[in-house]
Parts: C-alpha cells; structure tokens; sequence
C-alpha cells in the first residue's frame, strides 16, 4: 500500500515536468515571434517544437495513462482492504459473540452447580437435624427406663410408647429422605397406564380412615356416577394421595376433609393451550398456612411452624416427594391457604387418558 502511494506521487511529478515544459515550448514560440531575426530559422525551429511538444504530449499521455490505472489499482485495494477489515470484523465479532455466551454458559452452570452443592449441604444439615430429633427421643426413653427411674408400671409404659412413636417417625423419615433422594438422583422407575381415579383415591381414604375416625374429622364425600380415569403410576398415584390425605388430617383437630374430583380445562404452562385434566381437591379446615410459606413448602424439610409440626410427627418431606412424583407423570400440583386457622386446599391436576370427556363430581 505504502509503494503505490509512492508511485503515484512520482507520477504526479512527471506531469507537473510535462506541463512545464509545455509552458516553456509556447514561451519559445512567442519569443521567436516577436525577433525578427530569428524568422529565417522558423521552419527549423517549428519542427523542433513540433517534435518536442509531440514527445512531451506522448510523455504526457502516458503517464497520464498510467496514473489513471494506479488510481483504478488504488481504488480496487482499497476496496479489497475495507472489504477485507469488514469481513475480518464480522468474524472477530462473531468470535467475541461466541466466547461471551461460552462463557455465559460456563458461568451459568457454575451458579447451577454452585447452587446443587449448596443445596447438597443444606439437605445434609436438616437430614442430620431431623434425624437426631427422633433419635434423641429414643435414646432419652430408653436411658430413663435402664436407669429405673420410673415411678411405676404405667410411666414406663409411657416412655416405651415414646420410643416406639419416635422409631416409627424415624423410619418415615428414612424411607422419604430415600424416597427423595432416588427421585431427584432420576431412579424412580414409572408404570403410566390407564387407571381408575376413583378407585385409586378410595384405596388410599381406605388406609387413612382410621384416622380420621380417631379424630373424630368428618369426611365429606359423594356417590359419583362418571368415572374419570387418567394416566398415571397406580402406586405412586396411591403414595401421593395417601401423603396429602395424611397432611390433611394430621394439622386438623376438628372439622372436616373434604375430597372432590371433576375435570377442568386448564391452559398449558408450555404451549399456553387449553387442556382438559383431571383434578383432584383435598380440603381440611385445619390450621392453615400464612402466604408468606405457602410457596416455599414444597421444598425438602420447610414447615409452617417447626415446634407444632414436630410434635405432630411431620418429616416436612411429603409435599416435596408428591410434586416430583405429580410433576414425572406429567401433572402438577398447587396449594393455597387464606391464612393461619383458615384451612388448607391442595389441588392436584392429571393427565387424561385418551378419550375422555369433560364430567364433574364429587367422591
């Protein structure tokens, strides 16, 4: 680039001779003129000039020429060279582009992982925690009644039953600490096919019935004529149901629990389409949940109040396990409460099997 701006500064030089010397050549014309002794050597001298204004015109005119094509020369490098920085910087801009989401990507699966290892850590801490609460109950009955010094038969049998209680919410407690753990590890195995609804509910109200009997709760049920049946893992379907019903009745001292099932058009969270899905609602009107916690409940081991959960014996991991298993056989599940003493409803929505209609009804 530096040569041909080079020689186009020489070319501009050469013409700038040339036009002097035809400067000159018309001044010698003019002087010849004006003497007349120099009229006798005018042939002469008009053939000299004629021959040099002829050669300075073709010295001209090539230089001319070629100053004509380095410029056309200048222009197509130049050209070139934008043409040349514009593509480099479309790539170095790409290549920018690309690194800054690389390292996007990177720094977002640093927060990820950043985010799972603390998590790790802060279900260690509670597992340890709400393991030993049990434990320390066990191993404080059990001192007491090595150590004889209970007072008669009857408080002893009162400290065994504590063992006993504190030993059977201890394996709760492991088995859904387990039961969490292969879920979120993805080693829950799913058996989808077409099942009753009703059939599967009443199975699990079955198995929670003496308690509510015990209670002295009133279970608010129908006859239903329609039934829905939907898509889903017949056993875990059970397990969820039994998880919430338990809920249900473990935080209500007195009233009801009432449990309906209809089919309701929802819109998609994905595709934001209406669907039609079975939804099951399990009402109590036990002690509520202050909307501050309500969204935050289905996270492992977060209570409402942890003093009144742990003396009713909850782990704080039902909710948790019944959203991932709901969520794995394609459905979803919700909780609303307006308030503390307030009551509670947990509405769990599932897929339809293929060729049902829209009916409602209460079980």
């Amino acid at each position: 680039m530096g040569q041909k701006l080079r020689q186009l500064r020489d070319l501009k030089r050469e013409v700038a001779i040339a036009i002097a010397g035809l400067i000159a050549l018309g001044l010698t014309v003019y002087l010849a003129n004006s003497f007349s002794i120099l009229t006798g050597f005018m042939p002469i001298i008009s053939w000299f000039l004629a021959i040099l204004a002829f050669v300075i015109a073709l010295f001209f005119y090539r230089n001319f020429q070629q100053l004509r094509r380095e410029k056309s020369n200048l222009e197509v490098l130049l050209k070139t060279t934008k043409e040349t920085f514009k593509s480099e910087k479309a790539a170095l801009e790409k290549q920018l582009k690309t690194t800054v989401e690389k390292y996007s990507h990177i720094e977002s699966n640093n927060k990820v992982l950043q985010e799972m290892n603390h998590r790790k850590d802060e279900f260690l801490r509670q597992t340890s925690h709400e393991l030993r609460t049990p434990m320390n109950g066990i191993i404080g009955s059990l001192q007491l009644l090595l150590d004889d010094l209970c007072d008669d038969r009857d408080e002893e049998l009162e400290l065994l039953k504590q063992a006993h209680d504190s030993s059977l919410h201890l394996l709760t407690l492991i088995n859904q600490v387990l039961d969490l753990a292969r879920i979120e590890a993805g080693r829950v195995s799913f058996d989808i096919k077409t099942i009753d609804l009703q059939a599967c509910l009443t199975a699990a109200i079955y198995l929670q019935f003496s308690n509510i009997r015990q209670k002295g709760l009133r279970l608010d049920k129908q006859d239903y004529s329609h039934r829905i049946k939907v898509k889903a893992d017949p056993t875990k379907l059970k397990q969820i149901f039994i998880n919430i019903i338990g809920n249900a009745i473990k935080f209500t001292d007195r009233g009801s629990i009432s449990i309906s099932t209809e089919i309701r058009s929802l819109p998609n969270p994905q595709t934001q389409e209406s669907e039609e899905m079975a939804v099951i609602t399990i009402k109590d009107t036990g002690i509520g949940i202050s909307p501050q916690i309500q969204d935050k409940l289905f996270q492992p081991f977060v209570v409402e109040d942890e003093s009144q959960v742990q003396a009713l014996g909850s782990t704080g991991l039902g909710l948790a396990i019944s959203r991932n298993l709901v969520e794995m056989m394609g459905g979803r599940i919700q909780l609303v409460s307006p308030g503390k003493n307030q009551g509670t409803i947990v509405e769990i929505f599932l897929p339809l099997s293929d060729g049902e209609t829209s009916n409602s009804d209460l079980i």
